[in-house]
């Protein structure tokens, strides 16, 4: 790159970061392993702390340890080009004009903290894919600084990362990938692992080395989500043949209610309904509406989340004649509804589960059951045993109302499908009555045969 110093040299892609610098207040760079990201905004980094006085974070959603962060990536620059930094252990400041950098965790013990950023000048985040959208809420307005310039890296993870969701189409905010076979910087050894791996799992390949999105998480909870996806409206009418039962999962705090109707006869979900305006509907509202959605099902079973603040509404229910689920614990005592328990909510989601994996229950192409379904997460825990929970910033209202109304018709889940009786048409009865009489001569004429034979 002529005319300037060797810490800029980067990938030739990556030159408008510098180029465009005055003109954009975020960057985001995205793509796959060994392709420059990171080292590009490091350099670049290190080379304008060396010419005016800034204050600098390094941030990540999680930071556990120092070891963590790019501190070393900052560190091996500053030695490799002999660069004018004072390196400490868990901060770096230049030696003449007073620059400082800091590394910082936005997420700390579950809450999200802004300390060092209210004065930044350049914020810097790496394993953007990693940032909730409840981080990004509080962060962002905290940058106040009319020149103060962000940079995300990552490699994004899901098709909706909030960062990428909310930067990478924005007219403020220059947005490139770039992947490791177009940075001249990516060496020999890191070429040869990612055709390695192309050669052996084309999906890691895409995911590791291209930067491509995965289609679900890891730890997601349910595979194969979208093959039960039938293109149906809702709600579909009640008829009386069918039986069926409503999944509720009550509100609290700042969750939804949510309505689910599962026609446990064909095992296809009829009615999805998530009260819009949050926890801020009443009680009195929420139980009339259950009353009201049970009653138009013929008065359907009823499996209530009971947790809580849902024991008044389960009694209220029960008193209203509402046709309310009853479950029976382990000392054979039944109790209302279904209380959430560790136990119990290990059971209601594997039941589930197993419904979406074996595609014994068919959903419409409801966004936000899609979306929660396929966000819902299985999180391994020190013990060994499982927790299942929604994403950061995510609900799981629509989930656990789904997965309540499956507990209740899990009796009709795993039976075969249901076929309807054919309606017998006059033609049908014609044709009926040919068959019975063509059968009844034919055994005649067979009876006449075989009374000669024995006479004979």
């Amino acid at each position: 790159m002529i005319g300037l110093p060797e810490i800029l040299d980067v990938p030739d892609k990556l030159r408008p970061v510098i180029t465009e610098l005055d003109k954009k207040r975020y960057f985001l760079l995205d793509g796959g392993r060994g392709s420059g990201k990171s080292h590009t905004v490091a350099r670049l980094i290190l080379y304008l702390c060396g010419q005016h006085t800034l204050r600098v974070v390094c941030g990540r959603e999680i930071q556990s340890s120092i070891e963590e962060s790019v501190y070393t990536l900052l560190c091996d620059l500053i030695r490799e080009h002999n660069l004018d930094y004072n390196i400490y252990a868990t901060k770096i400041d230049h030696r003449s004009n007073g620059s400082t950098i800091r590394f910082h965790g936005f997420r700390e013990q579950g809450n999200v903290t802004i300390k060092g950023l209210e004065a930044v000048d350049i914020l810097w985040v790496d394993e953007a894919q990693a940032v909730t959208k409840p981080t990004l809420d509080i962060i962002i307005p905290t940058i106040r600084a009319e020149n103060a310039k962000v940079f995300w890296t990552m490699n994004r993870y899901l098709d909706d990362d909030p960062v990428y969701t909310m930067f990478h189409s924005r007219e403020d905010c220059l947005s490139i990938h770039i992947d490791y076979h177009e940075s001249k910087h990516c060496p020999d050894a890191l070429k040869r692992e990612a055709e390695l791996c192309k050669s052996t799992n084309l999906d890691d390949y895409q995911h590791i080395w291209l930067g491509q999105p995965l289609p679900q998480a890891n730890n997601a909870a349910f595979r194969r989500v979208r093959e039960i996806v039938k293109p149906y409206v809702i709600p579909v009418t009640y008829s009386k043949e069918y039986q069926y039962v409503m999944g509720v999962d009550l509100a609290r705090s700042i969750d939804y209610t949510v309505l689910t109707i599962i026609n446990a006869t064909i095992k296809r979900v009829d009615y999805v309904e998530r009260l819009a305006n949050e926890n801020r509907t009443s009680w009195n509202y929420q139980k009339e509406k259950v009353l009201a959605v049970s009653g138009i099902y013929g008065n359907a079973l009823t499996v209530v989340d009971s947790t809580g603040v849902g024991d008044p509404i389960v009694e209220d229910l029960l008193r209203s004649g509402c046709n309310v689920y009853f479950n029976q614990t382990d000392s054979g005592k039944e109790t209302s509804g279904v209380k959430f328990t560790s136990t119990s909510k290990d059971n209601l989601v594997e039941k589930l589960k197993v419904a979406i994996e074996n595609k014994l229950i068919t959903i419409p192409d409801d966004k936000d059951l899609i979306r929660e379904l396929e966000r819902f997460e299985c999180i391994t825990l020190p013990s060994g045993n499982h927790r299942w929970q929604a994403r950061d910033g995510e609900h799981d209202d629509m989930v656990m109302s789904l997965a309540l109304a499956v507990w209740g018709a899990r009796d009709f889940i795993y039976q075969p499908r249901y076929e309807p009786p054919k309606k017998v048409t006059r033609t049908d009865e014609f044709w009926k009555h040919v068959k019975d009489d063509i059968a009844r001569n034919t055994g005649e004429d067979e009876e006449i045969m075989l009374t000669e034979a024995v006479e004979a």
